[in-house]
């Protein structure tokens, strides 16, 4: 089964439950939220960040550190609905159930090398997210991200 299909039907199952669908960077969020109409990114279920949010949300190092703040940041203001799938690289406040796209190295290399993103920068966004679904406790169902 595609990947796309996979996640389209975890959705509809699971359509009554507040979704976060969470990956780290080029494993295809923005491009499966272009086809689940009733998706919806992460950061516009929030109020604006102001400046200084910006600033250290596209600027500041990938650090544990730094992550945590972010992770803060998302699940504090933005609160995800049922039916509406969030699609980030945090859990959005509300979840009840995660989707969690992952993906083998050989592709992630292939999508960063493209995309001129870095693969330690990936792999480690990769690890933090990890460790929050761990963390987290909540369900969760893993789709393997496929070509």
């Amino acid at each position: 089964m595609k990947t796309i299909e996979e996640l389209r039907s975890a959705l509809i199952k699971n359509q009554d439950k507040k979704i976060t669908v969470i990956g780290t960077t080029c494993v295809g969020k923005s491009t499966f939220l272009r086809n689940i109409p009733e998706g919806i990114e992460i950061g516009k279920l929030a109020p604006p960040l102001t400046e200084e949010e910006k600033d250290f949300y596209y600027h500041a190092p990938l650090t544990k550190e730094n992550n945590d703040k972010m992770r803060e940041l998302v699940a504090r203001r933005a609160f995800v609905k049922a039916g509406k799938p969030a699609f980030g690289t945090a859990i959005a406040n509300g979840t009840e159930l995660i989707v969690y796209l992952t993906i083998d190295d050989k592709l992630l290399k292939k999508r960063v090398a493209d995309r001129k993103v870095s693969f330690a920068y990936a792999k480690a966004m990769q690890g933090f997210i990890d460790d929050e679904v761990k963390e987290s406790g909540l369900p969760v169902i893993t789709i393997m991200v496929r070509e």
